[in-house]
């Protein structure tokens, strides 16, 4: 999937299904064997990239860093294959049928070669799963399965 069109899904999804959450980070990977697109997000990050390994940890500036990738993707050859970028989300709260619903969860959605999106949810009833799933499914975002559900065992106050 496109990286403009799995953002565009994403942002739907938080805007109907999520009724709190935070960006808390991001990171770039980067494959140039010509050395020339690395220094081009150096100049975009304002920072050199980690180690010299290609790898950039964008934190707030994710948002130019998508719009570059996107660009670049599409103007140079095989581009698509040699990045990888990582946004990570924190969601507090969730919107179920129009009420909010705590939560400790996080989405971490991937933009690359292999685009997905990874989801650790935490839900106080099967219906709140269903209703999450329910709307990254006719989004065309994800599939998520009910057989992941593990029940958390929660110590017993004395």
């Amino acid at each position: 999937m496109p990286a403009e069109r799995a953002k565009t899904l994403f942002r739907q999804f938080l805007a109907t299904a999520v009724a709190e959450y935070k960006f808390t980070s991001a990171s770039l990977g980067i494959n140039d064997p010509s050395g020339e697109i690395v220094p081009r997000y150096e100049r975009l990050v304002g920072t050199p990239s980690q180690g010299g390994r290609s790898m950039f940890s964008l934190l707030n500036r994710a948002r130019g860093a998508l719009t570059d990738l996107s660009e670049t993707r599409q103007s140079v050859a095989g581009a698509a294959s040699r990045f990888s970028l990582a946004q990570s989300f924190q969601v507090t709260q969730w919107r179920i049928d129009g009420q909010e619903a705590p939560t400790q969860s996080s989405l971490i959605i991937h933009y690359g070669q292999l685009p997905c999106l990874s989801t650790f949810l935490l839900v106080e009833t099967v219906e709140e799963f269903q209703s999450v799933q329910k709307v990254l499914a006719e989004l065309g975002l994800c599939k998520l399965n009910e057989k992941h559900l593990k029940r958390m065992k929660i110590p017993k106050t004395k």
